[in-house]
């Protein structure tokens, strides 16, 4: 992205949020809304605004290299996120649901569903230390040029091995053409293998003519005589033979000459053809003849990640000029400025005691440190002359007075705590019985939002700061040195402040001294108040076993163990789902959504709860558990999830935990201090309900699958932080099957929706044109898509995958697709039959899901309210 570009998108992006921060104090000043409606609709059109918000704005500061100004892009993108968020998480309470449906604020807008993605992969991942990032990916990128040779000469092959390997792949691929060459047409091959054997008699008749003619053809060559003969070899010219073959070289070029004129003409005979019909297909799509049917997924440029990791490599260089400019700059001011800073701050103490003295003939108490010393001067906080002069004249408070002025102001802000709790209970109290009735004080949630707020300063400091600076005339991305030198100057008249008042205090005394012998007073020195040190409490430290073992080697226990795996690249695209676009229309009386969510929607919920895995603050779930019938896609979003993270994966699964059950304590000790140290991490359970068993089956027992259960909510979950970028995922098939400790262990459970028509139209239509685009253009796919939308995703993707094989894929030309061989794979006797979901195995599913999700029980309770009041 280029400079001037990035510099007009962020000036655009600047007037959205003054837009949006007018609209919100517009808000903050209306009354609570009366209608439930009302308040949704207005959180709904935040929220879009929001999401286009934290979409430009994650753009820009993944496009900012400028440091000073990039700290200003992060705190609005972290605070915009975190709004959004809250907005996500009041809409959710509005429609008791997980799944939330916006389609006249997305109307409004002119966007779509897919356009709610917050999601962006580059901007929002979660950057590891280098040493840490060597460890995981042997990636060049991340080396400095020792590593990078040592690398490449761990990496050289020898030329023998490389000819070896490519002989190999060569002759590989030779006996996979001989077989797709058999295999063409394998009815006539089978026919000819199946042919029965005829017994036949051969007669020979000498004087019988023959009923088919046949033509003879006589050879007359004599390919083995042999020329060189005694004769021969005495009259040989060498200098004949060597034109002989000088000859013979010559027709082996000209023979290699004429074949690659053969193979040239029929290339380019072969790319003419594919132009002109890439062109006539274009024509026709143009003129409305013909339309392509593909799904059209989001473009993504190859050299992304290239691209991501030069700019990464750019803000490291510009981050670490900047740290040296700072302490360049505090070198220099500490050696020009610091000793005129010093005598400027003594002068203006001594002014202070000279004016006290010509006014009271008495010196001000000298400030103590605890109280930030001689700083109270500056910002006039200490008592006037005439003030002073009041307080002379009085005698000293007795300790009984003070104890009663101290108690009495205590007593003060005591009653003022109470009087402000109480304001703030009557406030939460109105705006609980406002919720129950389902209205919104929309007010107070916008003007006491901390993200708003955050907003708000960053960019009035904005407006304040640059006001004066040409953004567009820094295109190398320089950083602005007179504000440097601003912060270093304060940072160092604050130590060196406290270094002149310790001086000053001792000329302050012998002031003191030289005035009570004047006066012939007794000379007693001010007991000076230190600021206390605060003991830091040690805490006793739990014994690492693994304390003296190094990262490297711990990764590499893990991994040689099995737990941690290496997941392949997939992006949420490749989860192919559609969205509800009907749910917003079939609201009832309540303006609650009576139509359950499309398959499409749990990418948006699962988005939302992996966002606080990304670099910024945002409060995420410790723990996810998905859950829904076998092949509806539950591992292929754990394995997304983990790609698009760029996590570490971890599999806890039973298959893979059970060898370390004699020292349990040590592994859960070993893949917490991993988990953290290589975060963002991923912790994946496949089948988590085994973990909660009841009862073991017989032929589990091997595996011995209860041992973490008891162990994730105490020994996993309770030590993980908010900030820590690790998140516990778990899938199940049959989670009625374990005991309640899978609810406790699972802060989120999510329910994976059956396939709808616009999904399995979607998986038919992506997946037959994927390697076959020409011959699978007009298919009936919305004919399979209804016929076969009972199947789960999974089933539908084996099948497309089986029947759509290389040798079917080979004699489509010639053989056109017959929907029915997709309908014979269910039913195939090779294996056994497939069915669709039944209704009550998925009734099942949404009963243990309404009594586990949070938003479900809500909007159970709520029925039920709804119910008893109507009965009365």
């Amino acid at each position: 992205m280029s400079f001037d570009l990035n510099h007009k998108y962020w000036v655009s992006t600047r007037k959205d949020i003054a837009q949006l921060i007018k609209k919100q104090n517009r808000l903050k000043k209306i009354a609570p809304p009366g209608e439930k409606a009302v308040s949704f609709k207005i959180f709904a059109e935040l929220y879009v605004l929001y999401v286009e918000l934290v979409a430009k704005l994650g753009f820009i500061y993944h496009h900012t290299f400028q440091v000073q100004k990039r700290a200003v892009v992060r705190t609005l993108v972290e605070s915009a996120t975190q709004q959004l968020m809250q907005l996500k998480e009041e809409l959710k309470e509005l429609e008791m649901s997980e799944y939330v449906y916006l389609d006249k604020a997305l109307i409004a807008r002119k966007l779509t569903p897919r356009d709610l993605v917050i999601w962006r992969s580059p901007q929002f991942l979660y950057r590891r230390p280098l040493d840490i990032q060597n460890i995981i990916a042997d990636n060049r990128l991340y080396m400095n040029d020792v590593e990078k040779e040592e690398k490449a000469a761990q990496d050289f092959v020898p030329i023998t091995e490389a000819i070896t390997l490519i002989q190999a792949h060569e002759r590989a691929r030779r006996a996979r053409v001989y077989k797709s060459n058999i295999k063409y047409d394998k009815k006539k091959f089978l026919k000819v293998m199946q042919r029965k054997k005829i017994n036949y008699r051969f007669t020979f008749k000498p004087d019988q003519a023959m009923s088919i003619p046949v033509k003879r053809t006589i050879f007359t060559a004599d390919f083995i005589k042999n020329t060189e003969d005694c004769d021969y070899l005495r009259t040989k010219d060498d200098v004949g033979e060597d034109m002989a073959a000088m000859m013979d070289e010559e027709a082996e070029n000209m023979k290699r000459n004429r074949a690659a004129t053969v193979i040239q003409r029929w290339w380019r005979g072969y790319r003419t053809r594919k132009i002109v019909k890439i062109k006539k297909r274009f024509k026709e799509e143009l003129y409305g003849m013909k339309k392509m049917r593909k799904l059209k997924r989001p473009n993504q440029r190859a050299d992304a990640v290239m691209e991501m990791y030069k700019h990464e490599m750019l803000k490291r260089k510009l981050d670490e000029d900047y740290v040296n400019l700072i302490l360049d700059e505090r070198t220099r001011l500490m050696q020009v400025r610091s000793p005129w800073m010093m005598e400027d701050i003594s002068d203006h103490i001594r002014a202070w005691f000279a004016e006290f003295y010509q006014k009271t003939q008495n010196f001000h108490p000298y400030p103590d440190p605890v109280k930030k010393g001689t700083v109270l001067v500056v910002i006039d906080e200490t008592m006037t002359p005439l003030e002073f002069q009041q307080t002379l004249g009085k005698k000293p408070l007795t300790k009984e007075e003070k104890k009663k002025i101290r108690d009495k102001e205590r007593k003060d802000k005591k009653k003022k705590r109470e009087k402000l709790k109480l304001i703030k209970m009557k406030e939460a109290k109105r705006r609980k019985k406002l919720r129950d009735a389902g209205i919104i004080d929309i007010a107070f949630a916008i003007g006491e939002s901390k993200p708003i707020i955050a907003i708000e300063e960053t960019m009035k400091k904005y407006s304040e700061d640059w006001r004066n600076v040409d953004e567009y005339l820094n295109k190398n991305h320089d950083p602005i040195k007179e504000w440097v030198t601003e912060d270093e100057l304060c940072k160092i008249h604050q130590e060196v402040r406290g270094l002149v008042d310790e001086y000053m205090r001792v000329e302050y005394e012998l002031l003191r001294e030289a005035l009570a012998k004047d006066n012939e007073e007794k000379y007693t020195p001010l007991k000076v108040k230190y600021p206390k040190k605060k003991k830091q409490k040690k805490k006793k430290k739990p014994k690492d076993p693994t304390g003296d073992r190094t990262l490297d080697s711990l990764y590499n226990e893990l991994k040689d163990g099995g737990i941690i795996e290496e997941v392949s690249t997939k992006d949420f695209d490749e989860f192919i789902a559609d969205f509800n676009f009907v749910a917003d229309d079939t609201r009832d009386e309540d303006d609650l959504t009576t139509l359950g969510p499309a398959k499409g929607d749990i990418k948006m919920v699962i988005q939302e709860s992996m966002l606080g895995m990304g670099e910024f603050d945002i409060p995420k779930p410790k723990s996810l558990l998905l859950i829904g019938p076998l092949n509806s896609g539950k591992k292929l979003l754990c394995n997304i999830i983990a790609s698009e993270l760029d996590a570490v994966f971890m599999n806890l699964s039973p298959e893979k935990t059970y060898k370390y059950a004699d020292d349990l304590k040590y592994f859960l000790h070993l893949i917490l201090k991993v988990a953290k140290a290589f975060q963002p991490t991923i912790m994946y359970i496949e089948e988590a309900h085994r973990l909660f068993w009841s009862k073991v089956p017989p032929e589990a027992k091997d595996i011995n699958p209860r041992l973490l259960g008891s162990s994730i909510a105490s020994k996993i979950l309770k030590p993980l932080k908010k900030n820590d970028k690790v998140v516990l995922v778990g899938t199940s098939n049959m989670p009625w099957s374990a005991k309640g400790g899978i609810r406790k262990a699972f802060q989120k459970i999510l329910l994976i929706p059956r396939c709808d028509y616009g999904t399995s139209f979607l998986i038919w239509l992506e997946l037959m044109t994927e390697n076959c685009p020409d011959n699978m253009a007009e298919y009936a796919y919305s004919a399979l898509a209804r016929v076969l939308q009972a199947y789960n995703s999974g089933d539908i993707t084996d099948n497309i995958k089986n029947t759509l094989s290389i040798e079917r894929r080979m004699r489509l030309q010639t053989d056109a697709l017959d929907p029915h061989e997709f309908l014979e794979y269910f039913i195939n006797e090779e294996h056994p039959p497939i069915f669709p979901i039944e209704d009550k195995f998925m009734e099942k599913f949404n009963k243990w899901f309404g009594s586990s999700n949070k938003m479900m029980k809500l909007r159970k309770s709520f029925m039920a309210k709804k119910n008893a009041k109507a009965k009365k």
